[in-house]
């Protein structure tokens, strides 16, 4: 109960930064901390805000996201590993009761972050993949976002496993150890 008392307080003090007009300039973000809890309020270029929460010893972090006009537009509850990786992400609509998509997350054999999968709920079809690519230094490259058609019955299936995926981007990498 304790627990839920101080997420309460933390999520009222995030909510009040946006209503009293405390925000960052575009594109940065605001940190609020107490006892190991941390709210980050972040501002984006259009004008809508993402609200991120965490508590101290809970693996995960909900992400809340206001339109401009400061209406809800969505959840993302992310579960994170016992490394503190992502290891999924469920996205709510802005009544917090429907499921639009699931998020899966792959990792080589370096721990590093090669790909996000995001599949529509309940229908469970691959909608869209993004592919991180990383250079001899460890440095990661901007992303190769692959957005799939999801209209109609043209929606294309992606039967690769992301093992696969890790190998090809080893070898396309040159030369490096496919994963295990």
């Amino acid at each position: 109960m304790q627990r839920m008392k101080k997420f309460i307080k933390m999520l009222c003090a995030g909510a009040a930064l946006v209503l009293a007009g405390v925000m960052p300039a575009p594109g940065q973000s605001v940190n609020l901390t107490e006892s190991g809890d941390m709210v980050r309020v972040m501002r984006h270029p259009d004008g809508s805000r993402s609200i991120y929460q965490r508590q101290a010893g809970w693996r995960g972090m909900l992400c809340s996201t206001y339109s401009p006009s400061g209406r809800l537009a969505a959840v993302n509850d992310y579960k994170e590993g016992k490394y503190g990786q992502l290891v999924a992400c469920i996205i709510y609509d802005s009544t917090k009761k429907n499921i639009i998509y699931k998020v899966s997350y792959g990792y080589d054999s370096r721990a590093r972050l090669v790909e996000e999968r995001m599949f529509s709920h309940p229908g469970k079809k691959l909608v869209q993949r993004v592919i991180y690519k990383y250079d001899s230094q460890g440095n990661r490259s901007k992303p190769l976002i692959i957005s799939l058609n999801t209209g109609g019955n043209n929606v294309q299936e992606i039967t690769p496993t992301m093992r696969d995926d890790v190998n090809r981007i080893n070898r396309e990498l040159g030369g490096g150890r496919p994963g295990r």
